[in-house]
């Protein structure tokens, strides 16, 4: 009965016939091939010199160098002027407590 199935099943095969490639698929794939040969060497001509590669990272550098200069800058000139006043503030808008006060309250308890 196995053998059966199997002669069956490879029998099935042979009404098949071999695939073929639609008119002129050579002819069509040959031209794009060609084609996307001579595409990134106009396309993206910058990215292959290493001047322009140097020059983008350089600028990068710069950027982030200033802005964490800047950055450092402002959070000194906040923290030294205005120090107590700005944390009293915050203190205030939140309705906050002074910390002592709930330890003394827990001295009393005991």
């Amino acid at each position: 009965m196995n053998n059966k199935n199997t002669e069956d099943i490879l029998n099935s095969l042979d009404g098949m016939k071999r695939a073929t490639a639609p008119d002129f698929f050579y002819t069509r794939l040959k031209a794009r091939m060609e084609k996307g040969q001579e595409n990134p060497a106009t396309s993206r001509w910058w990215v292959l010199k290493p001047v322009y590669a140097v020059a983008v990272i350089a600028l990068v550098i710069v950027v982030n160098l200033a802005v964490v200069l800047l950055k450092s800058e402002t959070q000194n000139s906040g923290a030294i002027a205005g120090d107590t006043d700005s944390y009293q503030t915050i203190a205030a808008d939140y309705n906050l407590a002074d910390n002592s006060s709930f330890y003394e309250l827990n001295q009393e308890n005991k």
